[in-house]
Parts: structure tokens; C-alpha cells; sequence
């Protein structure tokens, strides 16, 4: 994807992400979901030695017991930023808006948590772009969301709350809608391809981020139960 240089602007003021509810605490250790969830993860590190392994785990975990995706958005800023923080503070700007936006609310801090609205899960991937005729790895987002307030659950409404009302609110947000170029592009969620499609650049570039930066833990509804 070839990009033309988009010149340096003011950063964004990012809302400030509204926290979902924490899993309260009980009175058996031994029985904590979450525990026994942990020393599942770690014996797989220990037997594997990959961290790979282990968020395809996790990843696992939350489309079976959190939520079962609806849609699968790739999403692309027009700053290629190559700082995970720089991506995430877009992100999260973004999913404040759209979230405001989808649900009417005033103020992320007005948002109801899951299930009382769609469930959000980020990662955060790179890509070679050329760049000032040089090679670059900016990151580029995909969003798993989950079922939109019926009867608005349609690709033709997402496409519409998107690009005509969240994007003019998102500065960093690539605004192209050229065929193979797209600022966003919204397909259904299918388990096959799009259930750990978000590992698939973590172990073609894993020499050049973070395993546990490929997942956006900060911006998502992660849920251990």
C-alpha cells in the first residue's frame, strides 16, 4: 500500500477509555476461573517456548467464552505511525467515537458495558508501506466487533457510521476509498479465516515487535470468566 506523506499535524485529545467491569474476587482461590486459565497459559509457554502459542490461547478463549465476532474492520491511519503508543492513543480515540456514536451518548463515560452494547477487540499489526522511496513497518489496526443493535446489525450501516460520521472526527484516520487502498474495510466475521488472522503478521514480523504487543489490551473488552 503506497501512501502519499500527509504533513505533521497536532495531536489528537484521546477520551479517555471508559474500564469494563472487573471480575470481583472469590472466596476460593483454587476455583478462580482466571487462576486456572493463567497456569494454563503458562504450561503451554513452558512446553512451547512461544508466545505465539500462547495468544492464540487467549485469543481463543475470548471468541468462546467472551463473544463470537460479527465483523472484521481493517483500519488504516494516514500518519503511518510505527510506535505501538502512537497506535493505540488512535485507536482509542476512534473507538470512542464510534462507540458514541453507535450508541447516541454524549461522553465515553456515558457508555453501558457489554452486553449492553457491541463488544470490541483490537490488534494492531504491521505491514511494509513505501515511504519517501524507502521501506517502512508502520502498524495498521483490525477491530473484531461484535453484534450491532438490531435491526442496525448491516454492513451497508457500518459503512455509513464509519466513513461518513466517524471518520471526519478521527484526523489520523486514512480517508481513501480506492480499491485495495481503503482508509476501512468492513467484512463478516468468519471463524475460519478471521479467528487468528491477527497472528498471522506477529510471526512474519515477530523479530520486529513484541509478542504481547499484538493485541491492544488497553482498547479491547477482554473477558476471563
Amino acid at each position: 500500500m503506497t501512501q502519499t506523506t500527509i504533513s505533521s499535524e497536532r495531536s489528537e485529545e484521546h477520551s479517555r477509555v471508559k474500564r469494563g467491569n472487573e471480575t470481583k474476587p472469590t472466596s476460593e482461590p483454587h476455583k478462580n476461573p482466571k487462576s486456572s486459565f493463567n497456569r494454563k497459559l503458562q504450561r503451554i509457554y513452558s512446553k512451547t517456548n512461544s508466545f505465539g502459542k500462547v495468544m492464540e490461547k487467549v485469543i481463543q478463549n475470548q471468541w468462546e467464552t467472551n463473544f463470537q465476532p460479527e465483523w472484521f474492520i481493517t483500519i488504516h491511519w494516514n500518519d503511518l505511525p510505527t510506535s505501538f503508543e502512537t497506535v493505540q492513543g488512535h485507536t482509542r480515540h476512534l473507538r470512542n467515537v464510534f462507540l458514541t456514536q453507535l450508541m447516541g451518548c454524549g461522553s465515553p463515560c456515558d457508555l453501558p458495558d457489554p452486553p449492553g452494547r457491541p463488544s470490541a477487540i483490537f490488534f494492531h499489526e504491521r505491514s511494509p508501506v513505501i515511504c519517501r522511496s524507502r521501506q517502512i513497518l508502520p502498524f495498521h489496526t483490525h477491530l473484531h466487533l461484535g453484534e450491532l443493535p438490531s435491526p442496525l446489525n448491516e454492513q451497508w450501516y457500518l459503512d455509513v457510521l464509519l466513513k461518513g460520521r466517524v471518520a471526519p472526527r478521527v484526523k489520523k484516520l486514512l480517508k481513501t476509498t480506492t480499491k485495495g487502498n481503503e482508509g476501512v474495510l468492513i467484512k463478516r466475521w468468519n471463524q475460519k479465516h478471521h479467528g487468528f488472522y491477527t497472528l498471522k503478521d506477529y510471526y512474519k514480523y515477530k523479530h520486529h515487535q513484541d509478542a504481547d504487543l499484538v493485541l491492544d489490551y488497553k482498547n479491547s473488552d477482554l473477558k476471563f470468566t
